[in-house]
């Protein structure tokens, strides 16, 4: 999950489960009545967007999290998105945009319109981990050499295990 969010980002969307108060009245919401009732509305930080009927996740009913990431995104008569898959909050902590941690709140928000289940704890701890696991890549951009031991550095299988862990959560 983490690695596909790296190479999508910015391309995100959200249901408003997973978007702060402060830009949904700037969304603009379309026209268009979702034709489930029970179907998620989701929001690109910018209008409401739609899964488009040939992703895998066009007849989904229910999603592990309130984010997507997508490759695609096309208009036709609505705003679809193309190739979804679903990603995880610590994830977009790790890959996303800028963090910002609410600590009177007890929330984290990336880029100012996503909202994460995540204390303001485990937001500080995560930001730390980002900042670490940039300065492993970066050394990994002077000394290509040592890519064939990224596996073994122990940031990485800290944020693989972390990932891994997230997902164990929620299944039990």
């Amino acid at each position: 999950m983490g690695v596909d969010h790296l190479g999508l980002y910015p391309n995100i969307a959200a249901t408003e489960e997973g978007m702060t108060a402060v830009p949904c009245g700037s969304i603009q919401k379309s026209s268009f009545s979702s034709s489930a009732k029970d179907q998620l509305q989701w929001y690109d930080g910018e209008r409401e967007v739609y899964i488009h009927p040939s992703s895998i996740n066009a007849n989904a009913r229910g999603f592990q999290f309130p984010f997507l990431v997508f490759l695609e995104k096309v208009e036709t008569s609505k705003v679809f998105l193309r190739d979804t898959s679903v990603v995880s909050p610590y994830s977009i902590m790790l890959f996303g945009g800028s963090v910002c941690i609410q600590h009177q709140a007890g929330s984290v928000t990336v880029d100012g319109w996503l909202k994460l289940s995540a204390t303001a704890q485990i937001g500080v701890l995560l930001k730390e981990l980002r900042y670490t696991l940039d300065s492993v890549m970066k050394e990994l951009i002077y000394k290509p050499e040592k890519a064939g031991k990224i596996v073994q550095n122990e940031v990485v299988k800290s944020i693989v295990h972390l990932l891994l862990e997230e997902n164990k959560q929620l299944k039990s």
